[in-house]
This record gives structure tokens, C-alpha cells and sequence, in this order.
């Protein structure tokens, strides 16, 4: 079995098919938008999109026949997105959490920015370890209520740390749907907020 073909048996066929339309340019913006969301959390995901890049490109430029050649605005899709690859980085504080918002999974720099480890969060609900004294409860509640409803929101409030210490953070989440409309999981992604 080829290293591609191992990768795909643990990938499930919904998400195949995704990563496929992904990387042909078959997707809509906000298609492609949610799909990059996976992409930051699942790493045996974005090696399948990555070799489905490369494959993609590979026939591409590939010197076909008159007949077969790509379109001009196909291929400027496909350049687009192999160029916008290289912006996503792992570095983003990102967290996923399953469709009853238990964390999964988070990013390295969501540990460093919050203390606590992927190990610490696994199964956990955010918020009581990250909210405190200074949190706004009506924030909290509007993501409460948004993630209860499988909306998308976007909040800034003030967190805790580990070590007890405040920050304030601007947090976007993002319910993913599956293609039968039921819920997927939910993808935040967090970033420090000025004062």
C-alpha cells in the first residue's frame, strides 16, 4: 500500500472527497474557508491536501495535448491556492472541540498562549478552566448560547491562564458542518486582543 493510500484508509470518504475538491478548486469561498479550519487540526488531512496539491499541480503543468489543456482561470486557481499553502501555519492559537464542545484537539500556540497542555484540555469544556473574575458573562453566555445553536460568533473577553493570569482574547468560532447538514465539530480559532 502506497504512503497515499495508507493515508486516505484513515481519512473517512466524506473527507476525501473534500480534501479532493479542495485541492482541485472546486470549492466556494466559505466552503474552502471551513475546510482550512480541518486543515489546522488534522495533519494527516493536510498531507492528503498536500499531495493532492502537488498531484493537481504536477498535471497542470504537465505539457498536455491542445485538446486537454487546463483553462487560463483553472490554473490560476490552483496557483493561487498552492502560493496561499504556505500562509497557513500551525501557529495560529486554534482549538477543536467535538459537536458536545469537549476539546480534541488544540494548536501549539493555543497551549503557550493559555498554559495548558492538549493532555490538561482533552474532554474538557473551556470554559470554566479559562474564565474567571474579570470575564464579561454576557460574552460567555452569547458563545454559550452561539455553540448550543451551531452558530458561528465571534467574542472578545477577558481569559485566564494557568497560572491565574488575565488576557484578553478575541475568540471566532466556527461550527463545520458535514455535507448531510448535521454537526461535524466546532474550530476556534483565538487570538490576543489589544486593551
Amino acid at each position: 500500500m502506497s504512503p497515499c493510500e495508507e493515508l486516505t484508509a484513515m481519512i473517512d470518504e466524506h473527507l476525501q472527497e473534500e480534501a479532493a475538491l479542495y485541492a482541485s478548486g472546486a470549492m466556494s469561498r466559505k466552503e474552502r474557508e471551513e475546510f482550512e479550519l480541518l486543515l489546522h487540526c488534522n495533519t494527516d488531512l493536510q498531507k492528503l491536501v498536500d499531495d493532492l496539491h502537488e498531484a493537481v499541480a504536477t498535471t497542470l503543468l504537465a505539457e498536455p495535448a491542445a485538446e486537454a489543456r487546463p483553462s487560463p482561470e483553472l490554473k490560476a486557481r490552483i496557483f493561487a491556492q498552492l502560493e496561499g499553502r504556505g500562509q497557513h501555519t500551525q501557529q495560529e492559537a486554534v482549538v477543536m472541540t467535538g459537536p458536545d464542545g469537549l476539546v480534541e484537539w488544540v494548536s501549539p500556540a493555543f497551549s503557550k498562549l493559555c498554559g495548558f497542555s492538549l493532555d490538561e484540555l482533552r474532554g474538557k469544556n473551556l470554559g470554566p478552566l479559562l474564565q474567571g473574575r474579570l470575564t464579561d458573562p454576557a460574552a460567555a453566555q452569547r458563545m454559550h448560547d452561539a455553540v448550543h445553536a451551531a452558530r458561528p460568533c465571534s467574542e472578545t473577553m477577558i481569559n485566564y491562564r494557568k497560572d491565574g493570569s488575565p488576557y484578553r482574547v478575541t475568540i471566532d468560532i466556527t461550527p463545520i458542518l458535514k455535507r448531510d447538514g448535521s454537526l461535524r465539530c466546532f474550530v476556534a480559532r483565538e487570538r490576543e486582543a489589544e486593551e
